[in-house]
């Protein structure tokens, strides 16, 4: 649909509301996208001697060292017409969230950069093997 917005904008000029509303719709999701993807980009994920904090826009993650009981990865493979297209990672800390008895699941995934060396980070820094989900039929 934007496609065919913007050629009928470059062939016929600014001259009907639906071209114009087409556009400025198309620009304002592109906006949209772009300021979240930055926000999101603009955090981190930060390491110090007692554990790691992740910030991600508002968000405000602490979690110590000692909190974190178990690590585990499972990869995930997409194909088109049965031709690979690609795959994520996605790594799972089990988080103990004192004084409440109960864990909470904790997710690294590709919108991280390196996310495999993070994870291996955080596994030599609590001393938790990082475990393989494999999914189902594998």
């Amino acid at each position: 649909m934007l496609l065919i917005v913007t050629a009928n904008f470059l062939v016929n000029g600014p001259y009907n509301a639906l071209t114009l509303t087409g556009m400025t719709l198309a620009l304002l999701s592109v906006a949209a996208w772009v300021y979240v993807w930055f926000r999101r980009t603009r955090g981190g994920l930060y390491v110090f001697t007692g554990g790691f904090v992740d910030a991600a826009g508002r968000r405000l993650v602490g979690v110590q060292w000692a909190d974190v009981m178990s690590i585990s990865t499972e990869e995930t493979s997409y194909a088109v017409n049965s031709l690979p297209a690609g795959t994520t990672l996605h790594y799972t800390l089990k988080l103990r969230r004192p004084p409440r008895p109960e864990t909470v699941d904790w997710t690294l995934n590709t919108t991280y950069a390196d996310v495999d060396q993070l994870a291996g980070l955080i596994s030599r820094r609590t001393g938790v093997p990082i475990t393989t989900v494999s999914p189902p039929g594998r």
